[in-house]
């Protein structure tokens, strides 16, 4: 008989749903998963999810937004959420924000993405991940969506 597998390590982690003048979408392309992406990541010890996904902005996609961040969704349903990882199994507690841009010119940072560019919504790239049921929600949603 096999042990179970232990559950995975529970991380912390903000996404950001970036618009611009016209109304479009930041997307980054991500170094890591090689698919377009919202700008994403951990929150560091020490650090507020606000400070975190204004942060996480900045440094992936060379964007400046707004203070007031707005949160819309919480998400962390294991059948979308948890991920190998190469430091083992992660489920992903990630907290998505509506954000204005405010600042800033969009430029990938090199390292964790090659490319930076705003979509009309709905008409994402075939790779983008995770899915773009979270950036209508931010979008068009009513409260925080909570999974």
């Amino acid at each position: 008989m096999t042990s179970p597998s232990p559950p995975p390590d529970l991380v912390p982690a903000v996404v950001a749903v970036v618009t611009d003048e016209a109304g479009r979408v930041c997307l980054v392309r991500d170094t890591k998963r090689d698919k377009w992406t919202l700008p994403m990541g951990r929150v560091e010890p020490g650090e507020s999810v606000k400070d975190a996904v204004r942060r996480e902005v900045r440094e992936e996609a060379g964007l400046v937004v707004a203070p007031d961040v707005e949160l819309t969704g919480v998400y962390t349903d294991p059948a979308t959420q948890v991920f190998d990882t190469p430091d083992g199994r992660k489920q992903f507690l990630a907290y998505a924000f509506r954000c204005e841009w405010v600042d800033g010119d969009p430029e990938p940072d090199g390292d964790e993405t090659t490319a930076v560019e705003f979509f009309v919504p709905g008409e994402y790239p075939s790779d983008f991940h995770p899915s773009d049921d979270w950036v209508a929600h931010a979008l068009h949603g009513d409260g925080v969506e909570v999974t």
